[in-house]
């Protein structure tokens, strides 16, 4: 399934490469496991590529998480270590989600990695065809003493860490006639859930009047649900985006819906219509290096439940930039971290990305909305 996308990368090598815009919004999304393993298009301008040229991309998302439900959390934070070692075991979970109203219970604890390659190509003069390969991998990573170090010497609140086991992996939901429990990372570097798009144009920027372009996404179940890498079912979704460049700073806004199919690990789950909204704003510093800030809301598709996050809004943030190297390729990082005290985000991660757009060779790059363009100073 991920040769396709290879091999477009290697035959790209005949063509002559430029920078996309720098100033885009940060390709991260929602980056909780288990909302991963539905659609959600990650931030993007409201742009399309010019006829016959393309953009590649390949970037990593690594994010460590420790969320469950409330009852579960307040229990290991007074008498974890000392009563359970830590461990999260699924008699624990079902006792747990008994004496909930709503019966339900949730833990994940572990580091992900998300990879994803990432290609746009023109199609016509408004509309620009898409696809997106990624690849997961979860585990039990390394990084929660780290983090509750930080925590301790800064004061900060910890979120009932302490009482859960270090570096452990637990993926957990009790409830709606539902079990799902994993108590030991799938393991390997596996293609997830394929998603297709196609983008047009509503509006070009002109005056003050901003870009604003519509996709459409479908979400093809690639993935194996049994190793969290998808969700087994087909995902559509509808994206509007919005550009506005002043000066130099540039403003992003998107909003997404997704009608989601069923989690064939818990197929009696009442999955409902996902809603994402994101902000981005990029400031030129220098020529070569913008500076991007982001938020992404989103309300994921588990049904909300009492003393149960998981189906609560979630936000989180990036905070990063953008450097344009020699060669026309451009280099990307972030930080990325939870915006609201509730149980329903990763802890914290960090985003590499690289990413390069590709002509025939002759061909003059398109304009991009958005971009900044350093103004050559007069001779004096």
């Amino acid at each position: 399934m991920a040769r396709a996308p290879l091999i477009a990368l290697i035959l790209v090598v005949s063509w002559s490469a430029f920078a996309a815009s720098p100033d885009d919004p940060l390709p991260i999304r929602g980056q909780l496991p288990f909302k991963l393993l539905f659609l959600e298009p990650a931030p993007a301008a409201a742009d399309i590529e010019p006829y016959l040229e393309a953009r590649f991309s390949l970037h990593a998302t690594y994010e460590n998480t420790l969320v469950a439900s409330d009852a579960l959390v307040n229990e290991f934070d007074r008498i974890g270590m000392a009563t359970y070692n830590g461990q999260v075991t699924l008699p624990i979970l079902e006792s747990i989600a008994s004496g909930q109203p709503s019966g339900t219970a949730y833990i994940l604890d572990g580091e992900s990695l998300r990879t994803v390659l990432d290609a746009r190509v023109g199609v016509a003069r408004r509309l620009e065809l898409g696809i997106e390969v990624p690849f997961l991998s979860h585990g039990r990573g390394f990084l929660d003493g780290p983090i509750d170090s930080f925590h301790d010497r800064f004061h900060l609140p910890d979120g009932g860490r302490p009482g859960f086991a270090h570096d452990e992996f637990r993926a957990g939901y009790v409830g709606d006639g539902q079990t799902v429990y994993l108590d030991e990372p799938p393991g390997g570097f596996r293609v997830g859930d394929i998603a297709v798009s196609a983008t047009g144009v509503l509006l070009r920027p002109r005056a003050r009047i901003p870009a604003v372009t519509a996709a459409l996404s479908v979400k093809l179940p690639t993935g194996d649900y049994r190793d969290l890498t998808g969700s087994g079912s087909t995902d559509y979704g509808l994206a509007v985006r919005l550009t506005r460049k002043w000066r130099r700073f540039t403003l992003h806004l998107g909003s997404a819906f997704n009608r989601v199919g069923d989690w064939r690990l818990a197929p009696g789950l009442p999955l409902h219509t996902t809603r994402d909204l994101y902000g981005s704003i990029a400031f030129a510093a220098r020529p070569r290096m913008h500076l991007i800030g982001q938020a992404i809301r989103t309300s994921g598709p588990f049904p909300f439940r009492p003393g149960n996050d998981l189906g609560k809004v979630a936000m989180e943030m990036s905070v990063g930039f953008r450097y344009r190297l020699p060669g026309g390729l451009d280099l990307e990082w972030a930080v990325i971290e939870n915006l609201e005290p509730y149980y329903n985000t990763p802890d914290i991660g960090s985003f590499l990305g690289i990413r390069y757009r590709a002509a025939p060779k002759g061909a003059r790059p398109g304009p991009t909305p958005g971009a900044f363009q350093a103004k050559p100073l007069k001779n004096r």
